[in-house]
């Protein structure tokens, strides 16, 4: 069943990948931002919504680029022991970006998880923090089919570069559904993000679905929003229902230069 998922998302990943070369247009406006978000919630999940923190955690990530190149990092702190919890650092370019297609590649350079071991000092054992390095592309693809919806195809490739103690070889595709301004009032909206994804971790699979819902005001910088993921057949984890609930504020600087 997984091989079977796993040629389904590749196959939609190219086609998305083909058709929209012919479909790019031009974009002769220079724009540069800075964009940015905290959110804080009472568990953090990943980028891949299987790991999560199961710990209440803290989120910022920023934005700063142009029209292609962008540079997001993102820093992830466990509030319960108030400590790092990763750093990534992303690099990513728009291939493709139209009206309705985007076609972004990007690369984790680096990406670091911070975990905890036991160490003997001089007899006493203490907890010990350190980290693990990883070097991470990814590849994103969207067709946008209307103001409010939009199909895309997520993959990232994880390379453990430690030589013990970590994963060697992680492949994450999502097929993802994005559902945008679905009206609360004149003020209020929700907007939906559901996907289906594949994982695979040094030869263990799963098949997985998740959701993100969010709550906000379009004149207001705070928003909530709730994740939700869940194993369908799966050999990594148990396949239990895993949830957070966020807070999130929000910020946008845009600069266009014509």
């Amino acid at each position: 069943m997984q091989k079977r998922f796993l040629q389904l998302f590749v196959f939609v990943l190219l086609v998305f990948s083909s058709f929209s070369v012919f479909s790019q247009e031009a974009d002769s406006t220079k724009s540069f931002h800075f964009d940015g978000n905290v959110s804080v919630s009472n568990n953090g999940f990943s980028f891949i919504p299987t790991f999560n923190l199961g710990k209440p955690a803290a989120i910022a990530t920023l934005s700063i680029g142009g029209n292609r190149f962008s540079f997001d990092p993102q820093f992830r702190f466990d509030l319960d022991g108030l400590r790092p919890w990763s750093f990534i650092f992303i690099w990513r370019y728009k291939v493709i970006k139209s009206d309705r297609w985007l076609v972004r590649a990007g690369v984790h350079l680096p990406a670091i998880a911070f975990r905890t071991r036991q160490v003997d000092y001089n007899g006493v054992m203490k907890e010990e923090l350190y980290a693990q390095r990883f070097f991470t592309p990814e590849l994103t693809t969207s067709f946008k089919v209307s103001n409010r919806l939009s199909i895309g195809t997520y993959y990232i490739y994880g390379r453990g570069l430690e030589k013990e103690g970590q994963s060697k070889n992680t492949h994450f595709i999502s097929l993802q559904l994005g559902v945008r301004d679905i009206r609360i009032s004149e003020q209020v909206y929700l907007n939906w993000n559901p996907e289906l994804y594949y994982m695979n971790i040094d030869g263990t699979d799963g098949v997985y679905v998740a959701q993100n819902l969010t709550l906000a005001h379009k004149k207001f910088p705070f928003s909530i929003s709730s994740m939700m993921n869940k194993g369908i057949d799966t050999n990594i984890n148990s396949g239990n229902l895993d949830w957070n609930i966020s807070l999130t504020y929000s910020f946008k600087n845009e600069l266009k230069k014509k």
